[in-house]
């Protein structure tokens, strides 16, 4: 009977185990994801930025003529 607890026991923590390892990964992948997105955000920042200046120097010649 023991024996049969102490197995059913180790089948538990192993499923736990696996478990865990999937969850892990899901959130590993998650977080590289949005890291990703962080990235292309910033980017996105900085392109309008850049954009936003060279409007403004244009708008300047503009003003010129």
């Amino acid at each position: 009977m023991s024996i049969e607890l102490i197995n059913e026991y180790k089948d538990q923590v192993k499923s736990l185990g696996e478990k865990v390892e999937e969850l892990s990964k899901q959130l590993k992948d998650k977080d590289t994801k949005i890291k990703r997105q962080l990235i292309l955000l910033e980017q996105k920042d900085k392109d309008l930025d850049d954009l936003k200046e060279k409007f403004d120097k244009l708008k300047e010649e503009i003003n010129k003529l």
